[in-house]
């Protein structure tokens, strides 16, 4: 089974009040006046839990599809006794054992869906600071622009709202880039 955000906001924040535009965190709107809006990162925690619990879950399903329907069990337990009914069944039992959760696997994974996140964020920071500025416009290899620069004031002398947003976008991409582990940073390089 697939999971999604949607499957786990539902688990991390019950009954809370939020939209979701699109697949991902970035488009997840906070409405919930009673609970707090969860990070992406406590978000992606929550499904790879999800996911390690449906792979361990999936004992359940096969067992169900080997067991017999209840008449034919009935009928077992009628004609055989219940020994040799518990008998049959401990078979099926035995086949699938039943899994639990490993506390060290759990976290090997929720550590890789922290790094995996370290890593997308990385990559769109990168991404983001390779674009030119728009204060400085873009030009070729000779110095003549390709794109002219944006004027700095505007208006009244104003800054320039485009260059203050650029300005932030390049900041913030600058504070993921400066916060994100050499591990992480390796990974990407490699």
């Amino acid at each position: 089974m697939e999971y999604t955000i949607i499957d786990a906001l539902i688990v991390l924040k019950p009954k809370a009040e939020w939209s979701l535009d699109g697949y991902d965190y970035s488009g997840l709107t906070w409405l919930d006046k009673n609970q707090t809006k969860p990070t992406e990162a406590e978000i992606e925690e929550k499904l790879a839990e999800l996911k390690y619990q449906g792979e361990i879950n999936v004992y359940q399903e096969k067992r169900k599809l080997e067991y017999p329907n209840w008449e034919d069990q009935l009928d077992k337990i009628y004609h055989s006794g219940v020994d040799a009914w518990k008998a049959d069944i401990k078979a099926i039992k035995d086949k699938y054992p039943k899994q639990t959760m490993d506390t060290a696997e759990l976290k090997k994974r929720k550590d890789a869906a922290i790094f995996n996140l370290q890593k997308r964020d990385y990559e769109k920071a990168a991404a983001r600071l390779a674009q030119y500025e728009l204060a400085n416009g873009l030009t070729d290899e000779n110095g003549n622009y390709i794109i002219e620069p944006l004027p700095v004031a505007v208006g009244s002398g104003e800054r320039n709202p485009l260059i203050v947003q650029d300005e932030a976008e390049r900041a913030a991409a600058q504070e993921v880039i400066n916060n994100t582990p050499q591990a992480v940073i390796d990974s990407v390089s490699s």
